[in-house]
């Protein structure tokens, strides 16, 4: 991406979609983050109950019963064991002092090591739940920045981390925001099979239409 596409990018998706919440969230967010609520197969806004706040609480519950209480309240219950593997790492994550500040070389490993959080989710849990200025590389970044020449797809995590910090360094934009727009546009307009249009980034694909990630175009 040029440098004088930043700004205009970021002022096309303000544009079309708004300005998102994206403050830090802390334990309510890592919940809505592994196990979203569901509606008619898509993800929506939600907050959660009162039950379930307190992590010590969740972590407490009989394992069928949190999962029994996740599919009343229109989530995954198969994600029991999961928030109950979180809800431990949180606890001593916040044990003896903020939240924000705890987290560390050791204790990022130990979420990372958790099994069924993968690498996306573990940066989503930094930077929607903690507010650490981490990139999460999902398939809708990959897409968006390949079909529009703004990335390879062989690149590593970190040259796509790089990019997205720096997309919204240029462009003035809380990196959380950045990060919510592409998912939006990766749910509504850039699929496996991009739907084009309508998309509030068509008209800055390269001449020729979309470049498939991993393609010769």
């Amino acid at each position: 991406m040029k440098e004088s596409e930043h700004k205009q990018v970021a002022a096309a998706l303000e544009s079309a979609l708004g300005r998102c919440r994206t403050m830090v969230d802390g334990w309510p967010a890592v919940i809505d983050l592994v196990a979203p609520r569901r509606k008619g197969g898509r993800a929506i806004e939600s907050g959660i109950p009162a039950a379930w706040e307190d992590p010590k609480r969740l972590l407490e519950l009989p394992r069928q019963q949190l999962a029994e209480q996740l599919e009343s309240d229109r989530r995954s219950g198969k994600q029991a064991v999961i928030l109950q593997k979180l809800a431990d790492w949180w606890r001593n994550l916040t044990r003896n002092v903020d939240v924000r500040l705890a987290l560390n070389e050791r204790s990022l490993r130990q979420l990372e090591d958790i099994s069924g959080i993968s690498q996306e989710m573990a940066d989503r849990i930094c930077l929607f739940a903690l507010g650490k200025p981490v990139a999460p590389v999902g398939r809708a970044a990959l897409r968006i920045g390949c079909r529009h020449g703004w990335g390879e797809l062989e690149s590593d995590r970190e040259e796509w981390q790089h990019w997205l910090r720096h997309w919204a360094d240029v462009a003035d934009v809380d990196l959380a925001q950045l990060v919510t727009w592409i998912d939006q546009v990766g749910d509504q307009w850039c699929r496996p099979k991009p739907q084009c249009d309508g998309c509030p980034l068509a008209s800055f694909l390269p001449p020729g239409g979309p470049r498939e990630p991993g393609g010769d175009d």
